[in-house]
């Protein structure tokens, strides 16, 4: 059954995050997801450090026609963050295999950014049936041993002095989260508070860290995917790319449009990693222009 997430979460802005949520038990804790609206449905995976807050947007406006489900990974936003769970990104990866089965989903649109790239792909990967269109905003599904700032940002993280520093100081989020915007200024507390807010204390932060060592741990893994990207070539994807990203740029969103032959590419050159928070209503528009198309070709814009 749904409940109001303010009963749970005082400090959730429920102006901005206005939606009832749902608990899926994994096994290992409980996942939270929004399931709003009706039709098709549009499943959003978050990336890291993010939860489902950050597509509340085009949640809002893609739920007039559709059914919108975002569930928080284990260990993010409003979903459980047990202390020892598992949260390598193969793992995460299994657990949404799990709720997409539960949710019985087909004829998905499968939108992902960041870490939900590999995560959310994995699944589309094993289920390509199930899948009618992709959406990607910055991510990846490949070995990052070649991309030097994530190398560099895995071995901060997992550096034993750092993770002392860590305890004391909300450290990694709150420092990390500006530097992914073009603009650290165009974020206002009150929506900063919101994504931070989940990560308060380090309890809450294991996930966070344990997928930032991914990106160096999980090469093997990410790889795997890479391997596999055949299966999912056919399928119409847009991508919508924050060319500031200081990670996953230019040359990121070159190699995703190498896999699929059907692209529709909206490069946005004045944004970073936070696409869907630094320029909502543009790629709330463009998302809802791709799916009236019913996720066809329609070109490459610029």
């Amino acid at each position: 059954m749904p409940y109001a997430t303010e009963s749970k979460f005082p400090w959730l802005n429920v102006v901005q995050y206005p939606f009832l949520t749902r608990e899926f038990d994994c096994g290992e804790g409980w996942i939270n997801y929004v399931d709003h609206g009706r039709g098709r449905p549009i499943v959003f995976l978050h990336g890291n450090p993010a939860w489902s807050f950050m597509f509340r947007n085009q949640i809002r406006q893609l739920g007039k026609n559709h059914r919108c489900i975002a569930p928080d990974m284990l260990g993010y936003g409003l979903s459980e963050k047990p202390r020892k769970a598992d949260y390598r990104p193969e793992t995460q990866a299994a657990r949404f295999a799990k709720l997409m089965d539960y949710l019985r989903l087909d004829d998905v649109t499968l939108v992902v950014h960041c870490y939900g790239g590999p995560v959310g792909l994995s699944w589309a990967l094993d289920n390509p049936g199930r899948v009618r269109n992709l959406i990607v905003f910055n991510s990846w599904m490949w070995s990052l041993e070649e991309n030097t700032p994530a190398f560099r940002l895995s071995r901060l993280v997992g550096n034993p002095l750092n993770r002392i520093y860590y305890r004391l100081l909300p450290a990694s989020p709150t420092f990390i989260l500006p530097a992914l915007f073009a603009d650290r200024h165009n974020l206002p507390r009150a929506t900063k508070v919101q994504y931070l807010e989940p990560f308060r204390i380090y309890r809450d932060r294991m996930a966070l860290y344990a997928m930032i060592e991914g990106l160096s741990r999980s090469n093997e893994w990410f790889d795997s995917l890479w391997q596999r990207r055949e299966a999912i070539a056919h399928i119409p994807t847009q991508l919508l790319w924050g060319m500031k990203d200081p990670i996953f740029g230019p040359k990121s969103l070159e190699q995703m449009t190498s896999i699929f032959r059907h692209t529709d590419v909206h490069p946005i050159r004045t944004s970073g990693r936070f696409l869907p928070e630094e320029a909502p209503q543009t790629t709330a528009e463009a998302m809802a222009w791709f799916l009236m198309n019913e996720g066809a070709a329609v070109g490459t814009t610029t």
